[in-house]
């Protein structure tokens, strides 16, 4: 996820907390759009301050302030940012920053910090390019991530911002991370001193961390204590950041009292439900910018529990949610993830459909009365076997989500199984064959015989 606001010093560093390629610049703009606008100029201006040796460290810090200020997303668009980040990065500005940190003066350093914090936020070339530095920043942070270092509480800030931001694009850089930020996480959200931003951007870090380091967190108990956060509620809104991701990564594919207690607090409807309405408008969700593959994550997770998936289910707008999100986007991509987070998508029907909860019996039916076609699989089970009892199915206008799911079926993912992307494809064949299981059996068989004949 991607957290918007923030910084006391620059009054709104952006965070980048919930997200890898070299090519974004071509999902948005064509030519060289953003590149000229009034706003990459003036960014740039702000960036040779960072980067020429002769300028006091002042004016330095006055500098990363102003692209802080000046990278917020409600000010810049993604075209103009991206050119920025490109420009900047050619520049030196990374290396520039890097070096005002390594003086180890307090102000400078968080000035730094969420600068390059900003600079990670929702660009794959941007975070990629702070984690190459990363070894020179460890060697400044890890003091301040030492067990008894919690007076540094605006460097502290700042760097655990900068991680989130990294963590949450560049997944390759997670082993980096949790050595570094192992000893102070879970003193922080436990500690009721500290603020609410030094506690939401913990929390957004360990849920971007969460998604390759699983075990890791689930031996330190991380889901104890931000269960505990959340039932008694020792935090505003936003202090909880992302905590109910966190718990949901970490166990909700299987039944379990965390994840039981979540579902009698109503999380689907009071947090996973509106962080991805949030996600699919790229609106704001607890003061950060949610992105697909870790909205995409929460279903697919529960998805694979009877208990939890039946849950999901009956809140009627997580089907039309999960068809809107798989479908191929009308809009370019954000980043790159966003191809995960759509295959995730995918991975949660495909769960849907295996436990026998999705589709609607009506919606493998052609509409009409045409006749079926050779691709269109006799009903479910149940519903089969209703018939056998001599139950008589409902008959009358298709419902909403009958019409949903049946366009779905019978268009887009067929489309899917074309889709350039190799793990959409695999996830949409294996939607496919779930949902077709008569025709999937023909087809293997088939296969199978072609290969024996050699």
């Amino acid at each position: 996820m991607a957290a918007a606001d923030a910084s006391d010093d620059a009054d709104a560093a952006v965070y980048d907390g919930f997200l890898s390629s070299s090519s974004e610049h071509h999902h948005y703009c064509g030519n060289d759009e953003g590149f000229e606008s009034d706003e990459v100029r003036c960014l740039m201006a702000w960036a040779d301050v960072v980067c020429d040796p002769k300028v006091g460290h002042a004016r330095k810090k006055e500098a990363l302030e102003c692209m802080c200020l000046g990278l917020r997303p409600q000010d810049l668009t993604e075209c103009s940012r991206m050119a920025f980040v490109r420009l900047a990065f050619e520049r030196g500005v990374v290396d520039a920053a890097v070096a005002l940190i390594e003086l180890g003066v307090a102000d400078l350093s968080c000035a730094a910090s969420n600068f390059l914090g900003d600079f990670a936020f929702n660009s794959d070339v941007g975070a990629q390019a702070v984690l190459d530095v990363f070894p020179r920043l460890e060697r400044c942070f890890r003091y301040i991530f030492a067990d008894h270092c919690l007076e540094h509480l605006l460097v502290l800030d700042a760097a655990l911002l900068l991680c989130a931001n990294i963590a949450a694009t560049c997944p390759s850089g997670h082993s980096q991370l949790v050595p570094l930020v192992r000893p102070i996480c879970l003193k922080i959200i436990k500690s009721p001193t500290v603020s609410d931003k030094l506690r939401g951007n913990t929390i957004l870090l360990l849920a971007n961390l969460s998604m390759t380091v699983g075990p890791e967190l689930r031996a330190l108990r991380v889901a104890d204590a931000l269960l505990e956060l959340i039932v008694e509620r020792r935090a505003s809104v936003s202090g909880r950041s992302v905590a109910e991701s966190v718990i949901i990564f970490l166990h909700g594919h299987e039944p379990c009292q965390e994840i039981d207690t979540l579902m009698n607090l109503n999380v689907i409807s009071q947090y996973i439900v509106p962080i991805m309405e949030r996600t699919i408008k790229g609106d704001e969700f607890r003061g950060m910018y949610p992105h697909l593959l870790y909205s995409a994550r929460l279903f697919q997770v529960l998805a694979q529990c009877r208990r939890y998936a039946e849950a999901l289910v009956a809140n009627p707008q997580v089907i039309p949610m999960l068809l809107h999100v798989s479908r191929e986007p009308e809009r370019p991509l954000r980043v790159e993830s966003d191809l995960e987070g759509r295959r995730l998508a995918l991975e949660a029907l495909w769960s849907l459909a295996r436990l026998g909860f999705w589709p609607p019996p009506a919606a493998l039916e052609p509409p009409g009365d045409a006749q079926p076609s050779v691709g269109v699989p006799p009903r479910r089970e149940d519903a089969l076997e209703e018939e056998e009892e001599g139950e008589e199915p409902e008959q009358g206008e298709p419902t909403s989500l009958e019409q949903e799911s049946r366009a779905f079926l019978s268009k887009s993912l067929p489309d899917l199984l074309g889709n350039a992307h190799p793990g959409i494809r695999a996830s949409a064949a294996g939607l496919w064959a779930c949902v077709h299981r008569r025709e999937g059996l023909e087809q293997l068989v088939g296969g199978e015989r072609l290969g024996a004949a050699g």
